[in-house]
């Protein structure tokens, strides 16, 4: 081989390997989301507001007595409007007003709804419902590792092919994420239950941490 051949060959040969790596991680939730309300319907807008401050009163107080912190009920969202009958005439007032509450032991999520729905009555609304990680960080490592394995295996397939010796990771760029995974509940009124009813079956599952990486490793 001619020098200037060779140099040539040398010349299209990769100085780096740019490649991406997936590393997923299923995980079992560790708290849940609630979205509850409850919702009044009355004569006079005063009495909208005294109804609806004492069911959920009531179901604030149920909540914490299952253990859920001061730190993990919110207000979200609170409404007054008229409601109306034919000719535009004002026939009474309906307020909602809908409260966030974490969970953080997962497994009292039904409970927590029961407890709430009892509380409340007929104005209670469960408006829905989601799980989430919060401590996502040993899960992270997982999938950490395994993105960088995958990662490194491509880059070892693309350094044969191209008839180089792949080298070490000279940039790593990260991105995360744990998938969501909502669990619906009907939007209507939940009837008041009874000590010897069923309590919710709440299906908690498992969620995905995922870590994506984009490595360039050199060659020699």
């Amino acid at each position: 081989m001619s020098a200037a051949h060779a140099e040539g060959v040398k010349h299209h040969r990769p100085n780096s390997i740019h490649v991406s790596g997936l590393g997923r991680v299923s995980v079992r939730p560790d708290k849940a989301d609630l979205n509850l309300a409850v919702e009044v319907h009355t004569k006079t807008a005063k009495a909208a507001r005294e109804q609806a401050a004492k069911a959920m009163s009531v179901v604030i107080d149920a909540v914490k007595g299952l253990g859920v912190a001061e730190k993990d009920i919110q207000t979200s969202y609170v409404s007054l409007s008229p409601e109306y009958a034919e000719g535009n005439k004002i026939v009474g007032y309906q307020l909602s007003n809908q409260l966030m509450v974490c969970v953080r032991d997962v497994d009292k999520a039904g409970t927590v709804i029961d407890a709430a729905v009892q509380a409340g009555g007929n104005a209670t609304r469960v408006q829905g419902m989601s799980f989430a990680v919060d401590n996502s960080t040993e899960a992270l490592i997982q999938a950490r590792a395994k993105a960088y394995q995958d990662a490194h295996s491509k880059a070892e397939q693309y350094a044969k092919l191209a008839g180089v010796t792949l080298g070490r990771a000279m940039h790593i760029n990260e991105g995360s994420g744990v998938s969501p995974a909502p669990v619906p509940y009907a939007d209507g009124a939940f009837m008041m239950m009874k000590s010897s009813a069923p309590s919710t079956p709440v299906q908690v599952g498992e969620q995905e941490v995922s870590v994506n990486v984009d490595i360039v490793f050199g060659v020699e």
